[in-house]
């Protein structure tokens, strides 16, 4: 199996800091501090090299937190901001945001998506338009998987971008809803503009699942979009209410096992490299 790897969706936050209105004590193990020195020891323990950190608040500040940690850690290779669309000023926010070499893309959220139909107001196509021009991505959280043709229809309307759908579109695994899942799947990997993360699984399925139980939703994906537009992500800090970071790792070189080493190197780094537009690998500070 290949060892290295990029993690192409890590979240990084900082209680005291006030935005990270989505986490609450609920959250138990992940209610703390979660900063590059608590996810370097995870890294090592999955041969994970470099990281793109995406956005857990909807403020355009916590982009200059992570901006800052990545001046710091070489281990982030990319950050993924939030904006909103809408924005009276979204043309220069985009145009300054672009101007950061590490800032790779954006997640636009409201509300953490619950759903995700606020996206497809026309309204908001000026910020679009500001994305294309200048040349970051889109990541769309899809948080109910029934919303992933609504995915799709933005994709088809967005196609000058470079749209990655997070997490599988967060399939039910749980409750075994495979078959019209996989028909939205196809729909929108039938999108050449759309990329997907190899990522949530765990998250979506009972506590306890193997790679037996995520093997069919994981080959599903990577057959839709094929290896070069799937790129593997652990979604950390909430991998950790489902599962931790060595076992998702294990997990996925179980399903991945059987597929050709061209295959696995671009599931694992060449993917996320390439859509990310990431640089060479940095010297890690002494």
């Amino acid at each position: 199996m290949t060892t290295l790897r990029i993690d192409a969706h890590v979240h990084l936050w900082r209680l005291s800091r006030g935005d990270n209105v989505s986490l609450s004590p609920a959250m138990g193990p992940i209610w703390r501090d979660m900063e590059p020195d608590q996810l370097v020891p995870r890294m090592a323990s999955a041969s994970v090299r470099r990281v793109i950190a995406v956005q857990a608040a909807e403020t355009l500040a916590e982009a200059l937190f992570l901006v800052g940690l990545a001046n710091r850690y070489p281990i982030i290779a990319g950050v993924v901001a939030w904006v909103e669309p809408g924005s009276t000023s979204i043309v220069e926010e985009c145009s300054a945001l672009a101007s950061l070499p590490v800032v790779r893309g954006v997640r636009p959220i409201r509300d953490d998506n619950r759903s995700i139909a606020w996206m497809l107001d026309a309204r908001l196509d000026q910020g679009w338009r500001a994305l294309a021009d200048t040349a970051l991505s889109l990541d769309i959280l899809v948080q109910d998987w029934r919303e992933i043709p609504l995915a799709a229809l933005l994709a088809r309307r967005l196609a000058p971008l470079t749209v990655i759908l997070d997490h599988c579109g967060k399939p039910d695994v749980a409750g075994g809803q495979f078959a019209p899942w996989a028909v939205m799947i196809e729909e929108i990997a039938a999108l050449s503009n759309v990329s997907c993360k190899l990522s949530g699984l765990m998250n979506c399925a009972a506590p306890g699942a193997t790679a037996s139980d995520l093997a069919p939703y994981a080959n599903h994906v990577i057959n839709s979009f094929g290896p070069d537009r799937v790129m593997w992500a652990s979604d950390w800090p909430p991998l950790d209410l489902a599962s931790d970071y060595a076992s998702w790792a294990q997990i996925t070189d179980i399903i991945l096992a059987s597929r050709p080493k061209a295959e696995r190197e671009a599931i694992l780094v060449g993917t996320a490299a390439r859509i990310y537009r990431l640089p060479p690998e940095r010297e890690t500070a002494s």
